[in-house]
């Protein structure tokens, strides 16, 4: 048999030779392209420099292509009963018309996926080829239609290429499964991308893998359509997002956008969870009822006085008034959907209603005195004060001040802000984006004067109000944007009286919303000389054709997403608006306090209604004593899930010191292997860095997989958080190889049960079981038997 193997491996390697070798020639193609594209912009014509932006970026994107997928380029083989042979790889490659290897993607590769031996789909042998580099080194070969006449002619290798790939190790990152991808995974991978796909399973089925093949997946299928970072992929943490960040530019696509929830707000990273009990607070929907009533509170450093001098009147506004004011601009804004943002000018309107109010008007003519006041400049830096853009990071910020939430939450809030703001507060601050509207533009500068002197022959647009005085039709007033008059003066002003013609323009402008301060020279349209106003606050800055709009995602994927509060449920459905959705979760995984008690629950949350439901069955990387063992913490109704993997290594132990036993564990472990330490939140900071292993907090190691994994005290786990069985469980399935759980305090109920009568809460011995291959029951550990210092189970 090792003969045939080294023949059988030779073989292959000639396949993959000529495969990089028509490599090379690609290669050699895109670099001819790319020098063809640079020689078409010494034309010096604008034609040329489009046609060599549009070919080098052709030829650039090919090369990545060709360059990312060196490495296991070519991973399976399948021999078809009517004799041909296709080789599947990570991307497609042709010699003419001659395919010498089919991308996974196609519809010609499905069969690698989804043929079995119950339905072969005409495949005879299924192949799978480990290569390192461009070296073949192994085989491993499916028989799926031993009957077949062809299956005489073909060797046959190996013990089947699934378990020969679950038996690797795992690494810091995740990575791909293309070589291993099950029949029910390629459905869900393959499955349609309009509507709701929601893709459910136990610990290790693989859902997560599968979400990420989707979105390749689906750029391969409609490239024109998703590339562009047109997919989204929302993960629950930065944690995750950093372990599976790779899994995607090995497939060779990277223009998808990976996000952690934390980080789905523009300019805030957020890592940190807040407690069971803030959560629930702030991922409630109530929570828009507290930031709208927030957003309209008076700012902190507001004043609290305006006090004008007007025609020997002393006018004041004291506190109580600018508050009933403010609950009036409210008022008027909500009438009309105006956002706080852009309310400025509603709050000037009531401010000099407030003040004509105090005005002894006996004398005076209302509309002169709002015009006047409105004008003056310490009105205007008193509204600017009073009224100030707002952004989502300050308003969020003045939780901190208990006295403005109304109700028993107050205190709690309050607490949970100084320290930047967590993982929770993230939903809020997109929310109040929302709330808020956009806050006034910066001001635009002024041209140089230089500019504003260049005639032309042709008028131009206003970039300014100006007033000039045309020979025919008079005094002429222009806005920005224009080219043409705005107004005229007619002939009841004389063409010499400038300062008449300035205040009849004052009065224009200002019921196009601007206060004139004073005047300056400058230019109209024509290049003629005019008035150019100084106003009390700048014009905007003019939006030009080109400023970048920011696309719609058209599909976003979700994993972990059983966890989703109502509030993170709104952030997402906001991105996902135009988009359909892939859903990706386990409800047995679910420890948000205000988890969705269904999936027709959360797909209603998001905002969607047609779904196809996927369910994977089998786990492929959590061995089955370990999914027994951890399936006891499982909440009632959630049925576990069939592991593929027999054995594993499983060993309960009650120890006086947590941290050194952990250590002694350690140094028993493979070299090569990966080890986490889990521990509660709280006992994971107090360890620190553990030489040989990582140190997870338990709220953070969600959709991470270890080969050993070392969980310390499940009673603290359980006991930080009003779903902490859920915790146990989800921390309990993270490892593909070996469990141990060490605990001081008693075990939690869920984990006692079962293990032996000679077991007693606070006995310090150990219960351990080492399996090599059957599995063990799911209710208990197996044959339980007494010895000196303590208690052990082994099957």
């Amino acid at each position: 048999m090792p003969a045939v193997r080294t023949q059988e491996i030779a073989a292959e390697q000639q396949v993959v030779d000529r495969i990089h070798q028509r490599l090379d020639v690609l290669r050699e193609q895109a670099r001819a392209l790319e020098g063809e594209g640079h020689q078409r912009a010494t034309t010096r014509s604008a034609t040329g420099l489009v046609e060599r932006d549009a070919i080098v970026h052709r030829a650039a994107t090919r090369m990545h292509e060709l360059d990312s997928e060196a490495d296991g380029l070519v991973f399976g083989r399948l021999d078809f009963t009517d004799g041909d042979t296709y080789h599947i790889g990570r991307l497609g490659v042709r010699d003419g018309i001659e395919p010498l290897l089919v991308d996974w993607r196609a519809p010609a590769a499905a069969p690698f996926y989804r043929a079995t031996t119950g339905d072969p789909l005409g495949v005879v042998r299924r192949r799978v080829i480990f290569c390192r580099g461009e070296r073949v080194v192994d085989l491993d070969d499916d028989l799926l239609s031993p009957e077949a006449t062809a299956a005489g002619d073909l060797r046959v290798l190996g013990e089947g290429a699934l378990l020969a790939a679950l038996r690797r190790s795992r690494g810091p990152h995740m990575r791909d499964i293309v070589t291993t991808i099950q029949r029910e995974q390629d459905e869900a991978i393959r499955a349609p991308a309009r509507g709701v796909t929601l893709i459910t399973g136990g610990p290790g089925t693989g859902k997560t893998q599968v979400a990420l093949h989707r979105a390749a997946y689906l750029l391969y299928t409609d490239r024109g359509r998703f590339t562009g970072g047109r997919i989204l992929v929302v993960g629950p943490s930065t944690v995750f997002t950093d372990y599976i960040g790779r899994v995607l530019p090995s497939l060779g696509e990277d223009s998808v956008h990976l996000r952690a929830i934390g980080e789905l707000f523009d300019g805030v990273t957020a890592t940190r969870r807040d407690r069971a009990e803030v959560a629930r607070i702030k991922g409630s929907e109530h929570m828009r009822e507290v930031l709208t009533e927030l957003m309209w509170q008076t700012p902190p450093g507001a004043p609290d006085k305006l006090r004008i001098v007007y025609a020997g009147q002393v006018l004041t506004i004291g506190a109580g008034d600018l508050s009933a004011a403010r609950t009036r601009v409210r008022a008027r804004c909500e009438a009309d959907g105006t956002l706080p943002n852009s309310a400025r000018r509603a709050a000037a309107a009531v401010l000099l209603d407030e003040l004509w109010s105090t005005v002894d008007a006996d004398h005076l003519d209302r509309e002169l005195f709002l015009y006047e006041v409105g004008d003056r400049s310490e009105f205007q830096r008193f509204l600017r004060a009073w009224w100030p853009p707002l952004t989502p990071t300050a308003v969020l910020a003045w939780l901190a001040d208990p006295s403005r939430v109304a109700g028993p939450d107050a205190e709690t809030l309050s607490a949970s802000y100084g320290d930047g703001f967590s993982v929770d507060d993230v939903p809020l601050l997109d929310e109040l984006t929302g709330l808020l509207g956009d806050p006034p533009p910066p001001p635009r500068a002024p041209k140089p004067e230089w500019q504003l002197r260049e005639l032309t022959t042709e008028r131009r647009l206003g970039e300014t109000f100006v007033l000039s005085c045309g020979l025919q039709e008079g005094w002429e007033l222009y806005a920005p944007g224009l080219a043409t008059p705005m107004a005229l003066a007619g002939p009841g002003i004389d063409n010499d009286a400038a300062g008449l013609a300035q205040r009849w323009a004052e009065a224009v402008i200002l019921r196009e919303g601007h206060q004139v301060v004073g005047w300056t020279d400058g230019f109209d349209p024509h290049g003629e000389e005019g008035y150019v106003p100084v106003l009390a606050e700048p014009l905007p800055v003019a939006e030009t054709d080109d400023t970048p709009v920011e696309e719609p995602y058209l599909h976003v994927i979700v994993d972990e997403a059983q966890d989703l509060s109502p509030m993170e449920c709104r952030m997402i459905a906001r991105r996902a608006a135009y988009a359909s959705m892939t859903i990706v979760g386990d409800l047995g995984q679910a420890t948000h306090p205000l988890a969705a008690d269904s999936w027709a629950d959360l797909v209603s949350r998001l905002g969607k209604h047609e779904v196809r439901a996927l369910d994977l069955h089998t786990g492929y990387r959590v061995p089955q004593t370990i999914a027994d063992y951890a399936a006891r913490a499982l909440a009632p109704g959630i049925e576990p899930t069939r592991s593929y993997q027999p054995g594993g290594k499983l060993e309960v132990r009650q120890v006086d010191d947590l941290a050194a036993a952990a250590r002694e564990e350690i140094t028993r472990m493979p070299a090569e292997a990966t080890v986490a330490v889990i521990a509660a939140d709280n006992l994971a900071q107090t360890l620190g860095a553990i030489p040989g292993a990582t140190v997870v907090p338990a709220s953070m190691v969600k959709g991470l997989e270890y080969d050993h994994v070392i969980v310390l005290e499940p009673g603290e786990i359980v006991a930080a958080e009003p779903r902490g069985l859920a915790r146990l469980y989800v921390t309990l399935t993270r490892a593909v190889a070996g469990l141990v759980v060490l605990h001081r305090e008693p075990l939690p109920a869920e984990l006692v049960l079962g293990v032996g009568a000679g077991v007693v809460a606070g006995d310090a011995g150990a219960v351990a079981a080492d399996v090599g291959g059957a599995p063990l029951a799911a209710g208990g550990l197996g044959q339980e038997q007494h010895r000196a210092g303590g208690v052990g189970a082994s099957a």
